[in-house]
């Protein structure tokens, strides 16, 4: 499998298929702040007193507006994960989704990705247990057996390394065998747990170059996060300078203007680079799959 390829077909299908931009958005893992327009209707007068004696009120609305907007993006990222997985997966047989075919997949196979990322989610529990087991049992044993400060300071930090390395050691193929479980479910049909047994059965006969597309992946995450992060702060200090500019100048109002204009330009970019990064990801994962299985047609 020639890796190079692996990253420029992912790029080229997430290019020529810009639909899937929409879905990456919810996948990438990017969390923002939904802004509600301030400032309350005309018909409440005395809105500062309204708003104090009202204050249990608006705490309460905010909480409930944020937690319907959470739930909202974690029902979109389920479907827009299983959605992602058969698209990039169908592209790759030679078929032309688009974005409703795209969509339904993704609610077709709802219940069962969000069953796999359940059940996911407590292995990964068990695991973080074990490894506290592991570490803080003999710990807490080493200061029950001794007083000495030098003591506890040496296997402390003997425990602290080893607890590093099983984390380390246990995340990479959770990470590996997580991806390739939800490839598993959606394209290769199988059942929640039939899915993740075959996603680490594949993980350990691939466990050499299925640790090199992690690695490679981590290798990108790292380089795009801080490229798209310069980027955007670089368009950020541009688009906001005449904010800047006006309001050290004493113009408070044509300053908010001018930050409001440049906010509107900077998010929707902010929206469409995080979609179009989290849609290159899942394809290439989509990808690296298809190719380490076998199961990539023509």
């Amino acid at each position: 499998m020639s890796y190079g390829d692996l990253i420029r077909d992912a790029f080229r299908t997430v290019w020529r298929n810009r639909f899937l931009w929409f879905f990456g958005f919810f996948v990438a893992g990017s969390g923002f702040s939904f802004n509600v327009p301030g400032g309350p209707p005309g018909g409440l007068p005395d809105s500062p007193r309204w708003s104090g004696e009202n204050l249990v009120l608006l705490v309460a609305a905010a909480v409930l507006l944020a937690l319907v907007l959470l739930l909202v993006y974690l029902v979109l990222g389920i479907i827009s994960a299983g959605g992602l997985a058969w698209s990039v997966a169908a592209m790759e047989r030679g078929e032309r989704p688009g974005f409703s075919s795209t969509f339904r997949a993704g609610v077709g196979n709802f219940w069962r990705v969000l069953g796999q990322a359940l059940l996911l989610l407590l292995i990964g529990v068990g695991l973080a247990l074990l490894v506290f087991v592991v570490v803080g049992g003999p710990f807490a044993l080493l200061f029950v057996l001794t007083e000495s400060v030098g003591a506890r300071v040496i296997f402390g930090v003997l425990l602290g390394l080893l607890g590093v390395v099983l984390l380390v050691a246990l995340y990479v193929p959770y990470a590996v065998v997580g991806q390739f479980a939800l490839r598993e479910l959606v394209v290769g049909r199988r059942g929640v747990v039939e899915a993740i047994g075959g996603a680490f059965g594949l993980f350990r006969r691939n466990a050499g170059r299925s640790i090199l597309v992690w690695l490679i992946n981590l290798a990108l995450s790292i380089g795009v996060g801080i490229a798209a992060a310069v980027g955007f702060v670089l368009l950020g200090l541009v688009l906001f300078l005449p904010a800047i500019a006006l309001g050290a100048a004493g113009y408070e109002a044509a300053a908010i203007a001018a930050g409001v204009a440049a906010g509107i330009v900077l998010l929707p970019l902010l929206l469409v680079v995080t979609g179009a990064i989290g849609a290159f990801f899942h394809a290439y994962w989509t990808l690296a799959y298809l190719r380490i299985s076998g199961e990539a047609g023509g």
